[in-house]
């Protein structure tokens, strides 16, 4: 089914745009001292717009403002290695973990108990009982270890202290809200995934596929299909959109006339980018570029793409081979694959690296009790550390390859934000 097309949404492509993303780049990997300074100044407000970041600096400013507490969590940290190497540690640390499993048992037993037809109920409680023996029993053995263990009996002390002291500071409400949050944006991040990629597909029908085709085409699009989430039984490889042409007789190979990534932050495409280079080698059976052992499962025994394969979308079957994948070819002189392996993304400020690497460069920000922004040592230092979060190929050299052979600019489709 072809999705309809998106036509108020703005999309950009061909080399003018990418050569206008790469001018208003801030590339962190050449940055200098003063560079790094004044951009995390711009960053930190729009950083600041996200509860969650703000939630973390709160407990870092708490944690900061309270020296007593580090200082407490190093004496907890000391009682819990003494424990752990005192003569009933081990034992103990046995007892505790079947305590929980005998919890997690009784539980579930009184849940299905509840629920149990009248005959059923006899058995039932009939295992409940031996459960709870079992509990009483661990439990008594827990007392009688931790009576005769001192080294037990300090790190309680010490853990009751420490949990006093996080509750009279806040620090535990605090943490409790900042779960809250990181929830509530894990289920938003979702949704917006899920909708970008409804989004990306009607644009492949949009953009991709007249690319290809061409304007004239009339029936040409009977046998096509833009298939998601392609694995095909091998590790390492699921391709998020193929473009392609089903056989004229049933049974045979289809053939891929694109690859399509989806990304849906601009400073993920070195990520994609890479990934599809190495998946493209196996697809193609150039084994200079691939470790079959990575590619090793029970379809694929060998590591190599050598054996036919079926992918199954919306009740019907396409069958993948090697041949599928003959319109892919490295590029001469630069030897990647460029030609028919497209992007969507979203418009964005390229940083030099992938967005993974910027959220934990907002999460140290966030929570390093050391922040001192002003402090040349401390930012020299940090700056350093975020410039080693750097692949040797980030989005701005991806979006270079693209520009350096005619016409494969276009394939790197570009959304504007709402």
């Amino acid at each position: 089914m072809t999705p309809s097309p998106s036509s108020n949404i703005s999309v950009a492509r061909g080399t003018r745009e990418l050569h206008r993303l790469l001018r208003r780049a801030v590339d962190l990997r050449v940055l200098d001292l003063e560079g790094f300074r004044r951009w995390l100044t711009q960053q930190l407000p729009l950083w600041e717009s996200d509860p969650a970041f703000v939630q973390r600096t709160r407990i870092r400013d708490l944690r900061r403002a309270h020296p007593e507490l580090r200082a407490l969590e190093q004496t907890h940290r000391r009682a819990a290695a003494t424990d752990e190497t005192s003569p009933h540690g081990a034992r103990l640390l046995q007892v505790e973990e079947a305590l929980l499993r005998t919890g997690k048992a009784i539980a579930g037993l009184g849940a299905a108990l509840s629920r149990a037809e009248p005959e059923e109920q006899p058995s039932l409680r009939q295992k409940l009982a031996v459960f709870q023996d079992r509990q009483q029993t661990l439990q008594h053995e827990q007392v009688t270890l931790t009576r005769e263990s001192p080294p037990r009996q300090e790190l309680l002390r010490a853990d009751a202290e420490l949990q006093r002291l996080r509750s009279r500071l806040g620090l535990e409400r605090a943490e409790a809200e900042l779960a809250t949050l990181l929830r509530h944006q894990g289920h938003r991040s979702g949704q917006t995934g899920g909708s970008f990629e409804q989004q990306a597909l009607a644009l492949t029908w949009q953009y991709i596929e007249p690319d290809l085709l061409g304007r004239a085409r009339t029936g040409a699009t009977a046998r096509l299909r833009v298939l998601t989430g392609v694995g095909l039984g091998a590790a390492r490889t699921e391709l998020d959109q193929l473009l392609i042409r089903q056989p004229r007789h049933p049974g045979q190979p289809v053939e891929v006339l694109a690859l399509v990534e989806v990304k849906r932050n601009l400073n993920d495409l070195a990520h994609g980018f890479r990934q599809r280079q190495e998946n493209l080698a196996w697809l193609t059976g150039d084994t200079r570029h691939y470790e079959p052992a990575q590619y090793r499962t029970r379809f694929f025994r060998s590591g190599h793409f050598d054996r036919e394969a079926v992918h199954e979308q919306e009740g019907e079957q396409f069958v993948f081979a090697r041949s599928s994948f003959r319109h892919f070819r490295r590029e001469p002189g630069i030897d990647v694959f460029l030609r028919r392996l497209y992007f969507i993304t979203r418009e964005g400020t390229l940083a030099g690296v992938s967005a993974s690497a910027m959220a934990r460069l907002r999460h140290r920000v966030a929570t390093d009790e050391r922040w001192q922004p002003q402090d040349d040592a401390f930012l020299r230092e940090l700056l350093r550390w975020c410039q080693s979060l750097a692949e040797p190929l980030e989005a701005p050299d991806v979006l270079r390859l693209y520009c350096s052979v005619p016409g494969r600019a276009r394939q790197v489709l570009v959304v504007g934000r709402e």
